[in-house]
């Protein structure tokens, strides 16, 4: 029995191992912006939720055109009498027959009461109907176009979304990215720092440093390792908030492939009015609005046509069949056949349909009213994106002088700190100033990439990943 739970525990013991190696030898999945972005389609819940809006509206259609369709019903309907209802009647034969009373024997002991029965005990009623609203104020045909306003407003709302999609991955994956180039960067600055301990440490030895450069150095070299840690953990937050956006399980490994490059932008070019007017134009927002006014326009109609009368055309088509039994015959049954029209004139409601009338209008000077703000607030929106990206533009033509700057000033330094014609401290200040317009580089480019995505965002034309 030991040697049984020994070769169980073993075994338990195996199968971890084999299962842990394959999960750390799962293969990481590489993902570039257009597959992140073809995943966040798949994925993102809220894109999702947009999609099924639009299908919902299309269903919408149909429900609208159902309220001016005729509407045809099969109906079947069969009672059974457990107790058939009776009722007396005054027996209206005994007088009339009392003067025959010599003549009739027995006509003495007739009833003065008879009871009669009404109906039957089984009771089959079927047939089919069919009801046709010839005018309902108006309502038909403003639900109708509600609903074909609503199915377009539905659209314009997927396009927002995907948009605002496209440009949220690209913001994701740039930080990935970014985080990745600032590891680079704290790494070299690390292994800067290293090399320099070691040449400090060297001189220290021969005497021609002080003891106070050695150290220098070495808290220098102590000071970057938490930067390096930093910049890690960064990346793996930037990797965790990239898979919650478009929708990928926490657990799986992921790579990126790419990098941040500057690339000129001709669309950056134009005008701060050339891009606003083209934003009125395309934005999807903008255009929902013409959309809402329809919508609000129709709805005071709908309202409206709560105080007309309204008119409906009605016929059946039936058999009734009445019996003791369960014998039921078509031939024998009796047919109805009926139709009519129906006209309904509203009187008072509670001022109910007046309070709603007044409500869609006030609710379609609403619309008016957000038109305004909104083509203010686009407007504004516009305005800012074109001064960020060029803001990032200016940003990144300094940067990238700077580094080179940097560079040759650290190369300068190493040079004289080897020749003696400076300090240890000069060398340091260098590679931190080296250190800081990398930094500064690589967030310029950044910051560029994401302007550039802003701004079609906020003109409607961010159709996807820019090259």
């Amino acid at each position: 029995m030991f040697v049984n739970i020994r070769f169980r525990l073993m075994l338990a013991i195996l199968i971890t191992v084999v299962l842990s190696n394959a999960t750390l030898a799962q293969e990481p999945i590489n993902l570039n912006l257009e597959k992140c972005i073809d995943y966040a389609f798949e994925n993102n819940p809220s894109y999702r939720t947009a999609q099924k809006e639009v299908k919902k509206a299309h269903a919408g259609i149909w429900e609208a055109y159902s309220t001016i369709l005729p509407q045809v019903n099969l109906s079947a309907n069969f009672q059974h009498a457990w107790e058939i209802q009776t009722n007396k009647v005054p027996n209206f034969l005994k007088p009339m027959l009392a003067p025959l009373g010599p003549i009739i024997p027995g006509l003495d002991q007739m009833p003065d009461f008879v009871e009669f029965a009404f109906g039957l005990e089984n009771t089959l009623n079927y047939g089919a109907s069919l009801t046709q609203p010839l005018f309902l104020g108006g309502a038909g045909l403003a639900g109708i176009q509600i609903a074909h306003a609503s199915k377009d407003a539905a659209k314009l709302n997927l396009e927002e979304q995907r948009q605002g999609l496209i440009y949220q991955t690209a913001i994701a994956f740039n930080s990935c990215v970014l985080a990745q180039e600032l590891i680079k960067v704290q790494e070299e600055a690390l292994e800067q720092a290293k090399a320099n301990f070691e040449i400090v440490n060297k001189k220290y030895e021969v005497g021609s440093a002080s003891g106070f450069d050695k150290m220098r150095a070495e808290v220098e070299l102590a000071n970057l390792m938490p930067d390096v840690i930093n910049a890690r953990n960064n990346y793996q937050l930037a990797l965790t908030q990239l898979k919650m956006l478009i929708g990928m399980e926490k657990d799986v490994v992921i790579e990126i492939e790419g990098d941040l490059n500057y690339i000129s932008d001709e669309f950056g070019k134009l005008s701060l009015e050339d891009i606003q007017r083209r934003a009125f134009e395309n934005r999807p927002l903008i255009q929902m609005l013409d959309h809402q006014k329809n919508i609000s326009r129709s709805a005071v109609s709908i309202a409206r046509s709560s105080l007309l009368p309204k008119l409906f055309f009605a016929t059946d088509y039936s058999y009734l069949d009445m019996r003791n039994n369960y014998k039921f015959n078509l031939d024998e049954s009796s047919k109805g056949f009926t139709s009519a029209l129906s006209l309904q004139v509203p009187l008072f409601q509670g001022f109910k349909s007046s309070a709603q009338l007044q409500k869609a209008k006030l609710d379609y000077k609403i619309v008016l009213d957000t038109e305004k703000q909104m083509y203010d607030a686009v407007n504004a929106e516009v305005e800012v994106a074109y001064n960020l990206f060029q803001e990032a533009k200016e940003k990144y033509e300094s940067s990238a002088k700077t580094v080179e700057l940097a560079t040759e000033a650290l190369r300068l330094a190493n040079l004289s700190y080897d020749e003696g014609a400076n300090t240890q401290l000069d060398v340091l200040n260098s590679q931190l100033a080296l250190t800081r317009s990398k930094l500064s580089y690589i967030n310029s480019i950044f910051e560029y990439q994401n302007a550039r995505y802003q701004l079609r965002k906020v003109a409607g034309e961010l159709n996807g990943t820019l090259r």
